[in-house]
């Protein structure tokens, strides 16, 4: 694993699905309640299996954990909530708005949002966007941005990952 600070954030190389849990567990450590993570990549790039090793890490049962696609957002129990909400099959921001997703920003969790891009304006300003981008079957280059606020995370962030 590679990482890079930048002046956003962070930029790491993954080389394994290993790697890819381990950001996931650094990212539990250093996430708060109220922490809103936005996933942005291509299909299979790996953003629901980073939202796997988040909820893992915060204690949530591995087995209870899947992609929310079809069920457009799991709330799962862990040390603290997590919520992983799926847009990609919304046909508008406005439905996403109307899934009353506002409420799960105060709710004390995690919120996970895959394919963030789409629906950007209606998330919190100080969200994390993570955006994930595949180099070869088990290699991804992940690039993280921090709002000016938590800029201090992407140094522990860093801390954690080395």
């Amino acid at each position: 694993m590679n990482v890079a600070r930048t002046d956003a954030g962070l930029l790491i190389e993954l080389d394994s699905e290993q790697e890819t849990e381990r950001l996931g567990q650094a990212l539990a450590d250093v996430c708060d309640p109220g922490c809103v993570i936005g996933l942005i990549g291509p299909l299979g790039a790996g953003k629901t299996r980073l939202v796997r090793a988040v909820a893992e890490s915060l204690g949530v049962d591995p087995g209870a954990i899947a992609s929310p696609t079809f069920v457009l957002i799991h709330e799962y129990e862990g040390r603290i909530p997590v919520y992983h909400f799926d847009v990609f099959r919304l046909e508008s921001p406005r439905e996403f708005e109307d899934l009353g997703v506002a409420d799960y920003w105060s709710a004390g969790g995690v919120c996970l949002v895959e394919w963030a891009d789409r629906v950007r304006a209606l998330l919190p300003i100080d969200t994390w966007q993570i955006r994930i981008e595949p180099l070869e079957p088990t290699r991804r280059r992940v690039e993280i941005d921090f709002p000016a606020s938590a800029a201090v995370l992407a140094d522990q962030l860093a801390n954690c990952l080395e």
